[in-house]
């Protein structure tokens, strides 16, 4: 499967740019997750949450719009 760039709007990485999975169309797949990041002086034992985005459909000078739409927890 190939790899779109993807930049997530709303929410904790709100800004940031990452690789998504495409589909054969070359269009990206509806959902992802992302972890959150924490700075090592504040890991702790339970894994952080997952952040979910979904794509918008709006596509800008090759890179896909995917709006923060909550989160969720990982156990």
């Amino acid at each position: 499967m190939d790899q779109v760039r993807a930049r997530l709007r709303g929410g904790p990485e709100d800004g940031r740019e990452v690789s998504v999975p495409a589909d054969p169309t070359g269009h990206p797949v509806p959902r992802i997750t992302v972890p959150v990041r924490l700075p090592e002086q504040r890991r702790c034992a339970t894994p952080p949450p997952l952040l979910v985005y979904e794509r918008s459909g709006s596509k800008h000078t090759g890179t896909w719009d995917f709006d923060y739409v909550g989160a969720e927890s990982q156990t």
